[in-house]
């Protein structure tokens, strides 16, 4: 079975092999192409060529483009920087929204470089690695991004939140014509405020999440909720809310019990959960210790709704013995 059979298989929660592994790899693809990363950002030949060089370096199970939360604030008209070589941009002024239709959005910024790659990856390996792109997810993007949507009163965030729903709907639905396997709703800029803003605006929120997931169902992917720091408690009610095929549980460093209750409400939720391994974000000795008691667990229930992560974006100057390491034990299995 190929790596996008097991990853599909994954997010169904019928994968009887071993574990997928889906890296965020931004700033490492660009080092390795010996470009920097706005060059590579910015070009979709330099962007592409990135992206399968580092897959073809590590034979990872799931190629994510677009690990960027800038990208559909450029295209709303904020300006970027880009602080180093490798390093991903900020935004470091606003922008507003005035009289801005979908189509536009879609033409402007990085937006047009990010489809032309993810096409060009679908058609050169799609049928053998799963291909998903990472957008900001609607909570970070109203809370962190400086948009103003245009004749909002402020402080109403369910009046901003819905002037946003054709912008997003046409991003989706125009990332998923390309054949994508899934999208990623990058919500871990928030870390723990993610909750209290998405019950906030609950109504509102649960409208246009599933609005957008109904769209990356029709099109046979799947809808992935990435979070950071949530809380195992709050999961029941985050999926409550939204129903999200997955849920990406970054910045938890996961011992047995907390394995144990991922599997258990897994089960009873029918979702699948990616689990984060902290490369380059902790010492190589709780890497390992990680992953070593992920391997005891998998060895012991089998699960097959569960796919490794790596903990957030992997640092562009992580030594590449460390992740060569990784990836053949990640590839034995167990």
């Amino acid at each position: 079975m190929n790596s996008r059979l097991t990853f599909r298989n994954t997010l169904q929660g019928k994968n009887d092999g071993r574990l997928p592994f889906v890296p965020f790899i931004y700033g490492l693809a660009a080092r390795t192409a010996n470009v920097s990363l706005r060059e590579m950002a910015e070009d979709a030949s330099y962007y592409t060529n990135a992206l399968e060089g580092v897959y073809g370096l590590l034979g990872h199970d799931v190629i994510v483009g677009n690990f960027d939360t800038t990208l559909e604030s450029e295209s709303f008209g904020c300006e970027v920087e880009w602080p180093s070589e490798y390093g991903a941009p900020n935004v470091v002024k606003g922008g507003v929204l005035s009289g801005l239709r979908p189509e536009e959005f879609m033409s402007r910024g990085r937006i047009p470089v990010v489809m032309e790659v993810t096409k060009r990856l679908t058609l050169s390996l799609g049928r053998d690695v799963a291909v998903a792109c990472a957008l900001t997810g609607p909570c970070s993007f109203l809370e962190t991004v400086k948009v103003i949507p245009e004749n909002t009163h402020t402080g109403n965030k369910g009046e901003a939140i819905k002037l946003l729903r054709s912008f997003f709907t046409k991003l989706v639905r125009s990332l998923c014509e390309l054949k994508i396997d899934a999208l990623l709703f990058r919500e871990d800029p928030l870390g723990r405020e993610f909750t209290e803003e998405l019950f906030q605006n609950k109504e509102d929120y649960k409208a246009l999440y599933g609005t957008l997931f109904n769209i990356v169902r029709a099109f046979n992917a799947f809808p992935v909720v990435v979070t950071k720091h949530l809380s195992l408690e709050a999961i029941k009610d985050v999926h409550g809310l939204l129903r999200p095929g997955s849920i990406v549980l970054l910045g938890n460093m996961l011992g047995d019990s907390d394995l144990g209750f991922i599997k258990d409400i897994a089960n009873s939720l029918k979702l699948s959960f990616g689990v984060p391994l902290p490369i380059g974000t902790g010492t190589q000795e709780e890497l390992w210790n990680q992953l070593s008691a992920m391997e005891s667990f998998v060895s012991k229930y089998r699960p097959k709704n569960l796919f490794y992560t790596s903990d957030g974006e992997i640092p562009h100057n992580i030594p590449m013995e460390i992740l060569h390491i990784l990836m053949d034990r990640l590839r034995a299995g167990s």
